[in-house]
């Protein structure tokens, strides 16, 4: 039996230090037998295990180092984090406490406030329950009563418009009060007054076609006859017109005088003796005219049928004045009245004033006189119908109204 041991190489001092044993060359192993298998190459032997475990505890420490930081930096990150989401919730807190105390108060308010719309409408309930039950009284009431003040309305109307007529013969008042009573009738609509509506407008009617004085326009007349009389001028001179001149009285009408007699005419070559000639026959005819004008400025020949009314002194020129003014406001007066005996009167005593005191050469008197015969002329006593037909009409409706009261 063969031997297959191989041979067993002594160990050297490198082997025991734990240092690698270089591998023989092949020269020197021996050759092997014939017939003998070949022994296997010896692996290298691994590094000192002391070192390779300092190497791994340096690289754990450094990576326990660095986990630790890192575990560090995140848990002071998730503290701050913390941190903040504990003051948001903190500030979410407080906002909704007062949230929650602001819905408390707007709930407190909603519910005081339903409270008082609950009651203004138990109120309006009310008042609708009032306004109801006094509507149905007043309904009551006028049923029975409506038709008495709506007659009574209309017979207060029907006797201004009656007074109007007769006191002041205003026939536009009484108008005004007839159509009134006419609008309240139509308003009221009512069957049993119908009579008394047709009655008022009869009489409507019947005014309407009067044919009124002007009022206004005679009183404007009336104002300027006073005006021409307080600055006409009178006979004797006063302190309205104090010295009235010829000059302010000739119209375009007035002829002129008559011119100074022609000098004759001369060539003008003619000698020196002929024109003193001509010179000395003109004196004459100039000094007659020269005295012709003065004496005319010192005497005026004037027609006067009331010789007494140049013996007046400026004080009761003064007064003809005051007391013809007076006349005119009566002339007013009258007017107002219908009075047309006074009216004509005291218009006839003003123009025998202005023609007795006062100087008709003067355009202001002149238009006096004519405005004062134009008035006298007017009617102002105009024939007004009365409203008989309405107060009988009323009359009647008393009668069966105070008929009827006394059967029930």
């Amino acid at each position: 039996m063969t031997d297959n041991t191989s041979d067993i190489r002594p160990t050297t001092p490198s082997d025991a230090s734990g240092g690698a044993t270089p591998a023989a060359s092949p020269s020197s192993v021996p050759p092997s037998r014939p017939g003998t298998p070949a022994k296997p190459a010896k692996p290298p032997r691994p590094r000192s295990v002391s070192s390779t475990l300092i190497t791994a505890f340096v690289i754990v420490v450094l990576l326990a180092i660095g986990l630790g930081g890192a575990l560090w930096a995140q848990r002071r990150q998730a503290m701050k984090t913390g941190q903040e989401v504990a003051a948001r919730l903190d500030q979410m807190n407080r906002e909704l406490a007062l949230a929650r105390q602001d819905g408390r108060q707007a709930l407190a308010l909603a519910q005081a406030q339903t409270n008082q719309v609950a009651d203004l409408e138990g109120r309006i309930r009310d008042v609708q329950t009032q306004n109801s039950a006094l509507q149905q009284a007043w309904q009551t009431f006028s049923s029975g009563a409506n038709d008495e003040i709506l007659v009574n309305d209309v017979e207060r109307m029907v006797t201004l418009a009656s007074q109007q007529l007769r006191l002041a013969g205003n026939v536009n008042n009484a108008i005004v009060a007839l159509e009134t009573a006419q609008s309240r009738l139509a308003q009221a609509d009512r069957p049993r007054l119908a009579g008394l509506q047709q009655s008022i407008n009869g009489d409507l009617d019947r005014l309407r076609a009067v044919t009124t004085v002007d009022i206004p326009a005679q009183s404007a007349r009336i104002e300027r006859l006073i005006a021409l009389v307080s600055r006409a001028p009178m006979l004797v001179p006063d302190d309205a017109a104090p010295n009235p001149q010829p000059d302010d009285y000739k119209t375009d009408a007035t002829p002129a005088q008559p011119a100074a007699a022609p000098v004759a005419e001369l060539p003008a070559d003619a000698p020196w003796w002929q024109r003193w000639r001509v010179e000395v026959e003109s004196w004459p005819s100039r000094a007659g005219q020269a005295v012709a004008h003065e004496l005319g400025d010192l005497i005026r020949v004037q027609r006067v049928d009331e010789p007494a009314a140049l013996l007046l002194s400026p004080e009761q020129a003064a007064t003809v004045r005051s007391t013809l003014r007076q006349r005119l406001m009566t002339v007013q007066l009258a007017m107002l009245m219908r009075q047309q005996p006074i009216w004509k009167t005291e218009l006839d005593n003003v123009q025998d004033t202005l023609a007795r005191y006062f100087d008709t050469r003067s355009p202001d008197t002149a238009a006096a006189r004519a405005l004062a015969r134009d008035l006298s002329q007017v009617e102002i006593a105009v024939k007004v119908p009365d409203v008989s037909d309405s107060l009988s009409t009323l009359a009647a409706l008393r009668a069966a109204g105070n008929q009827a009261d006394g059967q029930d």
